[in-house]
């Protein structure tokens, strides 16, 4: 698994990146923490960036398991969890699949639950049966933001996107669509922040408001400005809130 590091002598903070992303999603927050000497691992999950070629399987629970394996290879015993979208999914499995592993975790833009899992899986087996192109990722990429990134930016995040496989595109999107973790989250038991966009049409704060309320002593804060990338589109608002938490603050 390909994994962009950042050097530094705190714990590790370990950052999981969405669907059709990459780990430089979080490269903008790996660098802030190692300003403040904190190690920073932000893997491509299989089938994305440059582990685009990494056998599947492609789920929610396969990736939270391939973590913990990245952590014994990097030989970390817990690190501070940092997961957004997709996997911010992935991180809740972790919690739920790996729970001595974890320190702390951040959820941004995600949910225990998707809205409308018929509507999710409806939306893989159209990309199943379409082209994967340009023209198959522009309006994901697009929907990442409240508003339209530059051309230049948008022309990157798309081949970022375009990097994805069309299996890990198809299968993930399933896996994600049927995963219901919202119950169960009441079993973690590490101090959890969760950031939301108050404009993210995926995951709104509601998503937020509901795993609030069951994750004992979690915190919910919602960036007015933001769609569903808070760490790329309110940056220093993000980070206020992220640093302080995943250094131990409350």
């Amino acid at each position: 698994m390909h994994c962009l590091e950042r050097a530094g002598t705190e714990p590790a903070v370990l950052c999981v990146h969405g669907y059709c992303q990459s780990s430089a999603y979080w490269a903008p927050t790996l660098g802030r923490l190692a300003l403040v000497d904190v190690r920073g691992l932000a893997p491509d999950l299989p089938g994305f960036g440059a582990s685009a070629s990494l056998p599947g399987p492609y789920t929610m629970e396969a990736y939270a398991d391939g973590l913990a394996a990245l952590l014994d290879a990097r030989g970390l015993e817990r690190v501070a969890l940092v997961g957004g979208s997709m996997g911010g999914v992935v991180a809740q499995h972790f919690a739920l699949r790996h729970p001595a592993r974890l320190a702390r975790l951040l959820l941004v833009a995600t949910g225990g639950v998707m809205g409308n899992p018929a509507a999710g899986l409806a939306r893989a087996d159209e990309v199943a049966a379409a082209p994967w192109d340009a023209a198959a990722v522009e309006p994901v990429v697009k929907g990442f933001f409240r508003d339209p990134p530059s051309p230049e930016r948008l022309a990157e995040y798309r081949q970022i996107a375009l990097m994805t496989s069309h299996v890990a595109a198809v299968e993930a999107a399933r896996s994600n669509a049927q995963s219901r973790t919202l119950e169960r989250l009441g079993e973690i038991r590490v101090p959890t922040l969760i950031i939301q966009g108050r404009h993210d049409r995926a995951r709104t704060p509601e998503h937020g408001a509901a795993m609030r309320d069951r994750i004992p002593g979690a915190r919910l804060e919602v960036l007015e400005a933001s769609g569903h990338t808070p760490q790329l589109e309110e940056p220093d608002a993000f980070h206020a809130l992220a640093l302080p938490f995943l250094r131990g603050g409350p």
